[in-house]
């Protein structure tokens, strides 16, 4: 009698169950998404899963190894950055590994084309950038693992906004092929508003409003680091015109640079007790300006052919010479310096003057192997420093060859050879400074 009682229930239990099961809502596994390709901008681009925007993301890794030269006719006794031949204490070699990523978003909209653009960059063991720094690195020792950012802007149609390149010229953002070789020309990335406007047929015209301290030159004095310039009031004003076509590009383009004094100087004496001395400063407010030209020749007869030259002259704005990338002279870069003394006061202000060019030839000679040279020089000027001093004129050029060779596609292996010499003219003694220095990189580009 048990067992009819007990099948009897569980038929029951089964029954109701079932009843159950069918009141409740049938449900589906969720759609799998997958990405995308997008190539409305391009390859390597792909959507956003549930966007219209299409993104890519790329990147490099950089093996950098370089040896340096340098030699000095420079009198006894008198100091300063790179000056006299190498020691025992500077580096003649130096490595350095840099990692590069980098993001690229682009959404078309009925009012044109929206990008974002972001890279950083990190190294390893950072090697300075002007040829006297990079002979004598001990200042750099031990830093490492540096990160930096390289670019991070919007675009919207015309607009740009962020931290970009600066739109005083195009050499460097467009061309600009030595691999550590310098030189002399607008190679800055600042912070900026600018605007682009297109007029057809080739013709654009670009304002762009950027921040002067990214512009800024203020290191009179490089030895006891005595600063001139105070607080930005007005933006760096930068306008460029420009004419592309098939057989090439022309542009001019200029800038404005606001220069103020800053407030009296005070020099602590390293004596027991300290020692100050304050130093007095007059209120000025000055202008400089820059202005260039670039032109470009496409070579049809070689695969990326192209003759670039880009030349600009500067008064009180030497940035836009490129004078960062150029090696400091005895008194350092400043565009603001004093030509007259008291007894503890500087009583007159003037501006530095001078001028630079780049040239660049290059092209892939077979379709694996690229070649570039390059030719650059700098002239800059004060007149009257210190009054006691006279003019101090710094001249300098150098000459770059490299040859990169593509081992497979997205590994390349590339050599340079470099020469730079600069001249100094300062109390009617002149002398030369000398920087050989060469390398191999090897690049992977993801």
């Amino acid at each position: 009698m048990i067992k009819p009682i007990l099948l009897g229930a569980v038929a029951g239990i089964v029954s109701i169950a079932a009843a159950q099961a069918a009141d409740l809502p049938m449900t589906k596994g969720e759609a799998v998404e997958y990405v995308k390709v997008c190539s409305t901008f391009g390859p390597g681009f792909f959507y956003i899963p549930g966007t219209d925007t299409g993104l890519k993301i790329g990147g490099e890794i950089r093996a950098d190894y370089r040896v340096f030269g340098h030699s000095s006719d420079a009198p006894a006794g008198l100091t300063g950055p790179g000056l006299g031949d190498f020691t025992r204490n500077d580096d003649r070699t130096a490595f350095n590994t840099q990692a590069r990523i980098w993001f690229d978003a682009r959404t078309q909209t009925d009012y044109g084309l929206l990008r974002s653009y972001f890279q950083i960059n990190a190294d390893s063991h950072p090697i300075n950038g002007s040829p006297a720094a990079d002979a004598v690195d001990a200042a750099s020792r031990g830093t490492s693992n540096k990160f930096s950012i390289d670019k991070a802007f919007i675009q919207f149609g015309g607009l740009t906004a962020g931290y970009a390149h600066s739109f005083f010229g195009f050499y460097d953002n467009e061309y600009g092929d030595t691999i550590w070789a310098p030189y002399y020309a607008e190679s800055s990335t600042v912070n900026l508003i600018a605007y682009t406007a297109q007029f057809g047929g080739g013709f654009s015209a670009t304002l762009s409003i950027e921040d002067g301290r990214d512009h800024r030159v203020d290191n009179f004095s490089s030895g006891i680091a005595l600063p001139f310039e105070g607080g930005q009031q007005v933006p760096d004003i930068v306008g460029q015109l420009r004419y592309d076509a098939d057989w090439g590009a022309f542009a001019i383009q200029g800038a404005l640079h606001q220069l103020r004094s800053g407030e009296d100087i005070v020099v602590t004496a390293p004596t027991t007790p300290p020692a100050s001395v304050t130093i007095g400063v007059p209120h000025e407010n000055k202008w400089g300006y820059a202005v260039g030209a670039t032109g470009l020749v496409k070579l049809p007869f070689i695969d990326g052919g192209h003759f670039i030259v880009e030349g600009q002259y500067a008064d009180g704005a030497t940035q836009y010479l490129g004078v960062g990338n150029s090696q400091p002279g005895i008194f350092g870069n400043s565009d603001l310096y004093p030509t007259a003394l008291g007894a503890i006061a500087f009583l007159n202000y003037d501006t530095t003057k001078g001028w630079s060019i780049v040239a660049e030839l290059g092209g892939n000679i077979t379709p694996v192997l690229n070649a570039n040279l390059v030719g650059s020089y700098i002239d800059t000027k004060y007149d009257n420093l210190l009054g006691s001093f006279g003019d101090l004129s710094l001249k300098e050029y150098t000459i770059a060859g490299n040859l990169t060779y593509t081992i497979v596609k997205g590994l390349t292996v590339a050599g340079e050879v470099t020469y730079t010499q600069q001249t100094q003219d300062v109390l009617s003694v002149s002398f030369k400074e000398d920087i050989w220095q060469g390398g191999i990189r090897l690049k992977r580009v993801f």
